[in-house]
C-alpha cells in the first residue's frame, strides 16, 4: 500500500493538517511532526493555549494531537506545555486525552516526577487533574523502577490522609490495588467497607471500589498495569479511525458534535510563579 511521503511537505504545510484532517490524520504525519525539532514551539503553543481546548470542529483536534505529538516526542521541554494540557483538558472533559496522560507522562521517566509531584500535592488543584498526576506517577515507576519507593510512598500518603479530598483518595487506592501495594491492604479494606456504607445512604462515591474488589486483587498479586502502558499513539491506528467515524455517524443526526465526553474537574493552576513561556491566563 502506498503512503504520502509527509518529509516533503514544510513545516507551515504539515501544522495545517492539524485542522483539515481533524480526528482523521495519519500515523505517519504524526510521526513527522514529532521529529522535527522546528514544530515543538508551534505543538506547545497549541497545547498550552486555552482557547483551541474550547473550539468546536475543526480546531478541536488540534491541541489533542499537539498533546499526543509531544509526548512521542518526549524530552524535559515537552513537561511545560503537557502540565498546561493537563490542566485545560481535565478542567473542559477532554477525556481523549486525560485518560491517555498517565502513560504519556509514564513514557517521560524521571523528567516528570517533580512537575507531577508538585500537581499532586496541590491542594488548589481539582481532585481529578491531581489523580491524573499520581497516576502518571505510577507509570513512572514502571519506567524507573528505582523510583517507585518514593513514587508510592506520595500515593500512599495522599491516600491514608483523611483531611484529603475522598475522591482522590479513591484516585490513589484505585493505584495501590492496580500495583498490589500489599502495605495498604488492610487500609484499603477499611476504606473500601466506608465507600459501602456511604453508597448505602445514598452518597454517590465516584472512583468506588468495594471490599470484594480488595480481596479479589490480593488473591490475584498480578499487578494490573496495561491503563499505565496504553499506546495513545493507536489514536491513529486506521481501525481507530474507521471507528469513530462509524461512532460520527450514529451521533450526526442527533446533536451537534463536540466530540468530548466525561466528568472533568476544576480549571487548575499548575505552574510556580516565573516558569516557563506557558502560564496558565488569569481566571
Amino acid at each position: 500500500m502506498l503512503t504520502f511521503d509527509y518529509n516533503k511537505l514544510d513545516d507551515q504545510l504539515l501544522s495545517e493538517m492539524l485542522l483539515i484532517c481533524e480526528d482523521r490524520l495519519e500515523l505517519a504525519a504524526a510521526r513527522e511532526m514529532a521529529a522535527r525539532a522546528s514544530m515543538t514551539e508551534l505543538l506547545s503553543a497549541i497545547a498550552a493555549d486555552k482557547h483551541g481546548w474550547l473550539a468546536e470542529l475543526p480546531e478541536f483536534w488540534a491541541p489533542v494531537h499537539a498533546s499526543f505529538i509531544l509526548a512521542y516526542h518526549g524530552g524535559a521541554e515537552v513537561m511545560p506545555p503537557l502540565l498546561a494540557a493537563l490542566r485545560w483538558a481535565d478542567a473542559f472533559d477532554c477525556d481523549w486525552v486525560t485518560e491517555a496522560m498517565p502513560s504519556m507522562f509514564g513514557s517521560l521517566g524521571m523528567l516528570a516526577i517533580a512537575d507531577l509531584s508538585l500537581v499532586a500535592n496541590d491542594a488548589s488543584a481539582g481532585w481529578s487533574a491531581r489523580g491524573i498526576a499520581l497516576q502518571g506517577l505510577a507509570a513512572v515507576s514502571l519506567r524507573c523502577p528505582q523510583a517507585k519507593e518514593s513514587i508510592f510512598g506520595l500515593i500512599g500518603n495522599i491516600f491514608m490522609d483523611e483531611g484529603q479530598d475522598r475522591l482522590l483518595r479513591q484516585m490513589a487506592g484505585n493505584i495501590l490495588l492496580d500495583f498490589r501495594e500489599m502495605s495498604y491492604r488492610m487500609a484499603l479494606g477499611k476504606f473500601a467497607r466506608e465507600q459501602e456504607g456511604s453508597l448505602e445512604a445514598g452518597y454517590w462515591q465516584g472512583a468506588f471500589f468495594s471490599n470484594d474488589d480488595v480481596e479479589f486483587a490480593f488473591r490475584k498479586l498480578e499487578p494490573e498495569i496495561l491503563f499505565y502502558q496504553d499506546d495513545w499513539m493507536r489514536f491513529y491506528d486506521p481501525r481507530e479511525i474507521q471507528r469513530r467515524q462509524k461512532r460520527w455517524q450514529k451521533e450526526r443526526l442527533t446533536q451537534t458534535r463536540r466530540p468530548s465526553h466525561g466528568s472533568g474537574g476544576k480549571v487548575l493552576s499548575l505552574w510556580k510563579p516565573g516558569d516557563g513561556p506557558y502560564k496558565p491566563e488569569q481566571e
